[in-house]
């Protein structure tokens, strides 16, 4: 099976530009820039800017919890912090509402996350690919010159995201 294809190149250049116009994902503006997945796929995708409209929506952002926020914004819904939260922590923390273009992630059926058993070592915020979840207080923390982005390109075949 030849999963490198034009065709194939071509779709997948569709769905992860699909994914930048859904969501609020402005990159240089983003802590996780240079260790987001979606940046990187859109760097090794060459797609410099999205040719589709941005939706704009506006999801609401959850920053009730001490140590650790939810940007719906940015959320891709992958599944990668619910799966986390069930198999890994043992919490079931997270896990999603809504059907079609309004599914969304929410935590412990629609409460606030400080309502939660999250906890900042908790592995789920770990598995989000984009920054959805992030921990409060950490952002930034790695200076100019040390991120792994400093030194090859994003997305780079040697750089682990």
């Amino acid at each position: 099976m030849d999963n490198s294809g034009a065709e194939v190149t071509r779709i997948r250049r569709d769905l992860v530009e699909m994914l930048f116009v859904e969501g609020n994902h402005y990159c240089m503006f983003c802590e996780r820039s240079g260790h987001c997945e979606l940046q990187a796929q859109a760097y090794r995708l060459g797609i410099p800017a999205p040719k589709y409209p941005y939706l704009f929506p506006d999801r609401s952002l959850d920053a009730s919890h001490p140590d650790i926020l939810i940007d719906r914004n940015r959320c891709i819904q992958c599944g990668r912090c619910v799966a986390a939260s069930k198999d890994v922590d043992g919490k079931n923390v997270f896990q999603f509402v809504g059907r079609g273009p309004h599914k969304r992630i929410a935590v412990n059926a629609e409460a606030d996350l400080k309502d939660t058993a999250a906890a900042v070592t908790d592995k789920a915020l770990d598995a989000c690919p984009v920054g959805a979840l992030l921990k409060k207080r950490t952002a930034y923390a790695v200076p100019v010159g040390r991120r792994p982005y400093d030194h090859q390109p994003i997305g780079s075949n040697g750089q682990k995201n």
